[in-house]
């Protein structure tokens, strides 16, 4: 989306593997199909000053990982102007991004990476928060995706020679007024990626089974939250900055 003021340009550009969740009226966003194991096509390289890329666990292969984020790298800019710099606060819930007016434009744009990986659901009480770690956990494995995959994402930017890498947690738990959407995304995972891998990985035999399963455990994350006990959830972030030259570009 190109979006002029009197002193910024902005261009917003979507990809996805498939075209199913883009939406009927994009406006004056764009959208692409790619996948981004793949080299971006031209046109692309060297133009975004900031790549947000997000829940990822599942769709990538842990072998893929390296070249998904020498791809990201190679569509973010060579420099950035000096409306879009990092913060890297912990205790913050709102993204960790600011403008510093007066300020030369820096080398590099960011890369931004969430995931729900193996660090969301961890719980020292909760029963429902074990079994989705235990489904995850096992799925993920047979497949070889890669479960600790924030880390995995952190590893490789670093390795790919990214500046100021950061690996950063962000609980719902710091603010009690996302108690009930916490609880409503729970039970949206359980409903659709629970599932799913639960039937991917033949931890049951058929589609019905799977859903049965989904609703039971459902069933009982409503009861515990009912209860008091209400898990809360941990969203991963990974930071870095492009240098004008990295060890693999």
């Amino acid at each position: 989306m190109e979006v002029s003021t009197s002193q910024i340009q902005r261009y917003y550009h979507g990809f996805d593997i498939s075209p199913a969740q883009f939406p009927t009226d994009s406006g004056s966003i764009h959208f692409s199909v790619h996948d981004i194991t793949k080299p971006f096509p031209p046109e692309h390289l060297n133009r975004y000053d900031l790549v947000h890329v997000r829940l990822l666990v599942a769709a990538i292969d842990e072998s893929d990982y390296q070249a998904a984020i020498l791809n990201v790298q190679s569509i973010l800019s060579k420099s950035i102007p000096s409306q879009v710099k990092p913060i890297p606060f912990t205790h913050s819930k709102y993204p960790a991004w600011c403008s510093y007016p007066n300020t030369p434009p820096e080398p590099g744009g960011y890369l931004q990476w969430e995931e729900i990986d193996e660090e969301t659901y961890i719980s020292n009480n909760n029963p429902v928060i074990w079994e989705i770690r235990r489904c995850f956990d096992s799925a993920l494995k047979a497949e070889g995706k890669c479960f600790r995959a924030s880390a995995k994402v952190r590893d490789e930017c670093i390795a790919a020679g990214f500046a100021d890498v950061v690996r950063l947690t962000y609980s719902s738990e710091r603010d009690s007024s996302l108690r009930l959407e916490t609880e409503l995304r729970l039970g949206a995972i359980i409903e659709t990626l629970y599932a799913s891998l639960l039937l991917r990985s033949e931890q049951v035999g058929d589609e019905e089974e799977a859903s049965l399963r989904a609703q039971k455990l459902i069933e009982e994350h409503r009861r515990l939250c009912q209860e008091g006990n209400s898990p809360p959830l941990r969203l991963m972030r990974v930071v870095g900055r492009k240098r004008l030259r990295s060890s693999r570009l």
